[in-house]
């Protein structure tokens, strides 16, 4: 079993496309957000910026673990932290979600995020951020695609590829600094 890392700023499509892509690959898939949630693996809570200090090592643990228990080709793990799992033996895959600012900035704004909060995503999408953080941890392990342009079906269809090994779109082509900032 080896462990497929989806990732990337908050409002990317992560979570409906790594849906798909396990229907398609019959494959099971974790998502972060809801085991945070549900192992309460977290440490406190930032009302300033409105999200959960999360515990990474213990949130790692859990990870490793399902990964083993588990009897499947691959496990999907998808989460805008799922790239801080640095077990290596177990990873596979990193694919890093990307998505223009504008884009982005409409369906944060959906979520009924506060003006920081929305603002704070898009500099780190912009300043590509996650693709830094994956990189750093995971090297040429990492993909980047640009979901701007394509509905969900083909970023899920794209996804099955890359894990397949039949693509690969490696990190630093997408540059969203003059979208938000030019």
């Amino acid at each position: 079993m080896t462990a497929v890392l989806i990732t990337g700023t908050p409002g990317t499509g992560k979570t409906t496309a790594s849906k798909i892509t396990a229907k398609i690959l019959n494959c099971p898939l974790v998502v972060v957000n809801d085991l945070v949630n549900n192992k309460n693996l977290y440490d406190g809570y930032d009302p300033e910026k409105g999200y959960k200090v999360v515990d990474l090592e213990a949130l790692s643990i859990i990870i490793e673990t399902k990964l083993k228990d588990l009897n499947a080709e691959h496990l999907l793990i998808e989460g805008h932290l799922s790239h801080t799992f640095k077990n290596e033996d177990l990873v596979d895959t990193v694919i890093v979600l990307r998505t223009r600012p504008e884009i982005l900035r409409k369906r944060l704004n959906k979520r009924g995020w506060s003006d920081s909060k929305v603002h704070e995503n898009l500099e780190a999408e912009a300043l590509d951020i996650c693709t830094f953080e994956a990189v750093e941890t995971h090297g040429d392990k990492v993909n980047e695609l640009d979901t701007s342009d394509i509905d969900v079906d083909e970023v899920a269809n794209i996804l099955v590829e890359i894990i397949e090994g039949k693509k690969y779109f490696p990190p630093g082509n997408i540059n969203f600094l003059e979208d938000l900032y030019g």
